[in-house]
């Protein structure tokens, strides 16, 4: 899992650069859910394409995912420990080097809080810099409060100009 839709999301960017003049040292990706997997797939696995990203309510380690939707894809961590190594996020966060907005709710029912700790404690123990977690202690996997999503959305923005914006120069 991750690696057809990220050589998709290269692809992407590289038509970008070619066809519409995209300065590729301004290239930002954001998503949730599976999309937040994707942006830590991108960010880790091809660091020299994607500059900064934002990873809400993401799956870090399909290990500690629903078993149900992941085992019909890579069988069981058991059954086929190398297709969970090679489609866990958490493996290649050596490969950060951009900017990373880790956003989730701590009621999350679905991608369970914990797999984006499980993440910063990863970054920590890498030495990583340029990245934050913000927690959402009232929020389950589909955010219900305005104000969260109005914060979520503002940190976006926020690392997105930072970083990436028009005026950024020289990553």
């Amino acid at each position: 899992m991750g690696t057809p839709e990220l050589e998709d999301y290269i692809d992407g960017v590289n038509w970008l650069v070619t066809e519409h003049n995209a300065d590729p040292d301004r290239i930002g990706i954001y998503g949730g859910s599976y999309g937040g997997f994707m942006t830590f797939m991108a960010l880790f696995k091809a660091p020299e394409g994607f500059k900064a990203g934002a990873a809400l309510r993401p799956v870090t380690d399909w290990r500690h995912y629903n078993h149900g939707y992941t085992g019909s894809i890579l069988n069981t961590p058991e059954v086929d420990p190398e297709a969970h190594h090679r489609s866990s996020a958490i493996e290649f966060a050596e490969g950060l080097q951009g900017h990373l907005l880790i956003s989730h709710g701590m009621l999350d029912d679905n991608v369970f809080y914990k797999d984006s700790v499980r993440l910063a404690q990863r970054l920590i123990e890498l030495e990583k810099e340029h990245w934050e977690l913000a927690s959402y202690p009232l929020e389950p996997h589909g955010y219900v409060h305005p104000e969260s999503w109005l914060d979520q959305y503002r940190r976006i923005l926020k690392l997105f100009d930072s970083t990436i914006g028009e005026g950024v120069t020289g990553q």
